[in-house]
């Protein structure tokens, strides 16, 4: 028993609103439809959004006809769940409509009967959960739902047979928490027991084994966003280059996985940051006679100066089918600013004194320090209190502290105040 596992299709999804990008996501459907005949496989699942949208166009109907025809000439049976991106409220959306012309089979919650030859209905409350049937493979699955129905919807899914197959559109704990930070609906303990979990929903392709069993995650046929990047360059100090995300579906045998890649248009992640806009644009030349012309680009560039990015967006769409520039100025004069601002509220004491007490403080140099400051008097000028005392024609002579102190006090008593700028220093301490 062999079958295909495929999700996240988004046909007719016009990435950077470029309307050709909807024809990669079909020519990657369509790629991987005639790899999964050519590998034998005896039927094929997609795990949601075949669709980018729930009302898709008549272009992308016909798209999607033309890729599920290579599955129906052969014999293959395909069976399908609503994605988040492509369920609709109503009854019939589009996959109803491609059921209708045998294109492929709608599992899950359903009001009205429905059977086919591959297809049974199975009454449940007030309801019918369509399953579908391969020789003794049982396949239960249900559209896309929010974290609330699905407490009262999984209990109705559990498979009966003893080789069996979960189709579901949502996002697993175990999985999501590995390396993705996106929100959950479900965790291993909620899912039913099956012989294989296929599930669609999360971009990336994801192979998670648990008890023998695995819940699989194809990932999007194409490069839906910058994270599934086919290349990721950053050039800083050295060039560096490692690939990305692989694209493609899995081809399932007797319930073990199988990832088949595919080849996909290039998207490059780009990050070059430089001391100048000269070095910035050299590395930036480096970088586009590195890369496809019929590739995608995403750069972010950082330097000091400022830099024309309509020029270096034109640079790029040169070498490139598409190119989108951001940058980012480095402003070097933050530091400077931040001295004045010390120069303005700090002493020449104050910011000596803060320069002792970083790092390891030498409580001996600091004590030293203040005690200096405060105590010996400058030109018949001693300060007491946070104001500057005037002495009688004598300067401070040698002596120990407590002298020194005692004769601060007595010019204090004696001498004439004169009121100075208060500093911050004159703010803090008790009293």
């Amino acid at each position: 028993m062999k079958f295909a596992h495929i999700a996240d299709v988004h046909l007719g999804y016009e990435q950077y609103n470029q309307p050709w990008r909807a024809g990669d996501f079909a020519n990657s459907f369509r790629a991987i439809a005639e790899k999964a005949v050519e590998k034998g496989v005896d039927f094929v699942i997609i795990a949601g959004d075949l669709f980018h949208r729930s009302v898709p166009s008549p272009r992308t109907i016909k798209e999607a006809i033309e890729t599920l025809w290579i599955f129906r000439k052969e014999n293959i049976p395909v069976f399908a769940v609503e994605g988040n991106h492509d369920k609709t409220s109503r009854d019939i959306s589009a996959y109803h409509l491609l059921e209708s012309i045998g294109m492929l089979n709608v599992l899950g919650l359903r009001k009205k009967r429905v059977e086919g030859e591959n297809i049974r209905p199975e009454k449940v409350q007030n309801v019918y959960l369509v399953k579908g049937f391969v020789e003794d493979v049982e396949i239960v699955g249900d559209r896309h739902r929010s974290r609330w129905q699905l407490e009262k919807v999984i209990p109705l899914l559990k498979p009966e047979g003893d080789r069996s197959i979960l189709v579901l559109h949502q996002a697993v704990k175990e999985v999501v928490d590995i390396d993705l930070d996106m929100a959950y609906e479900l965790t291993i303990n909620d899912l039913p027991d099956a012989s294989y979990y296929a599930f669609g929903h999360i971009h990336l392709p994801k192979i998670y084994e648990f008890n023998g069993k695995f819940i699989v995650y194809p990932g999007s046929v194409d490069r839906y966003d910058l994270k599934e990047a086919s290349h990721i360059i950053r050039y800083k100090s050295d060039f560096t280059v490692r690939e990305g995300i692989k694209k493609g579906f899995v081809v399932v045998r007797n319930f073990r996985p199988d990832f088949v890649e595919i080849k996909t248009r290039d998207v490059y992640d780009v990050e070059i940051e430089a001391e100048n806009l000269e070095e910035l644009e050299r590395k930036f030349v480096d970088v586009l006679g590195r890369v496809s012309r019929d590739g995608m680009l995403v750069a972010k560039l950082r330097c000091p100066d400022a830099a024309n990015v309509r020029k270096l967006n034109d640079m790029a769409l040169k070498n490139l089918r598409y190119a989108e520039v951001r940058f980012d100025r480095i402003v070097e004069e933050v530091e400077e600013i931040a001295i004045q601002a010390e120069s303005e509220f700090f002493s020449d004491f104050e910011l000596k004194l803060l320069d002792l007490l970083k790092g390891e403080i030498d409580e001996r140099e600091v004590y030293d320090f203040v005690i200096e400051h405060y105590l010996k008097p400058e030109e018949g000028r001693v300060e007491v209190g946070g104001e500057v005392l005037v002495a009688e024609q004598e300067k401070a002579e040698g002596g120990d502290v407590g002298a020194k102190v005692e004769k601060a006090e007595k010019v204090q008593e004696d001498g004439v105040k004169v009121k100075r700028p208060k500093t911050l220093l004159d703010f803090f301490g008790g009293e």
